[in-house]
């Protein structure tokens, strides 16, 4: 999933519109973020996520996101859903991929990666829905402005040109 996390975080906000979009964002990349830490680093093997979306690290990466959050914020309603959008990364992955169950365990999810046009459907969906809860955020006079509107598209044209990127070259490395 690629622009489908932001998705998440857009249905993060609208959920609970006191919390930063920025934090939502950062926190619906960071296992993603970690990753690629890892492999510029030179610490992670050839597979993708092996370590940072086992569910023992996204366990620790969401308790540190909330952790993080909380600290700066004070707001304890709003570490867990911080801490949930971390999870949601994790589960939205394993629908649309394969990753590990703990480092070096069986690898489990759907796949959808394996069915382009699948995957970008569904990242679509969660890219409305998300935009749905978030656009609620706004002024009802704000709503339908061309910047509001224009998210969403946007999201879906980037989502698009991923889909035809692995399409053209699936063998395209991510680090």
């Amino acid at each position: 999933m690629y622009a489908g996390h932001i998705g998440i975080a857009l249905g993060a906000k609208g959920i609970r519109g006191s919390i930063p979009l920025w934090v939502l964002v950062l926190a619906t990349q960071l296992p993603d973020w970690s990753d690629a830490g890892l492999c510029l680093a030179g610490v992670r093997p050839v597979i993708p996520g092996i370590y940072t979306h086992s569910f023992p690290a996204v366990a620790v990466l969401a308790a540190l996101a909330s952790l993080f959050y909380y600290a700066l914020s004070r707001d304890s309603a709003g570490l867990w859903i911080v801490g949930a959008v971390v999870v949601a990364h994790a589960l939205a992955d394993y629908v649309t991929g394969l990753k590990p169950t703990w480092p070096g365990g069986p690898m489990i999810g759907m796949g959808l990666y394996s069915y382009p046009w699948i995957d970008f459907v569904v990242e679509t969906l969660v890219i409305g829905a998300g935009w749905l809860l978030y656009r609620r955020t706004f002024a009802e006079s704000r709503r339908n402005t061309w910047p509001v509107n224009l998210m969403p598209a946007a999201l879906v044209l980037f989502q698009l040109a991923a889909v035809i990127a692995f399409s053209i070259s699936p063998t395209l490395r991510k680090c």
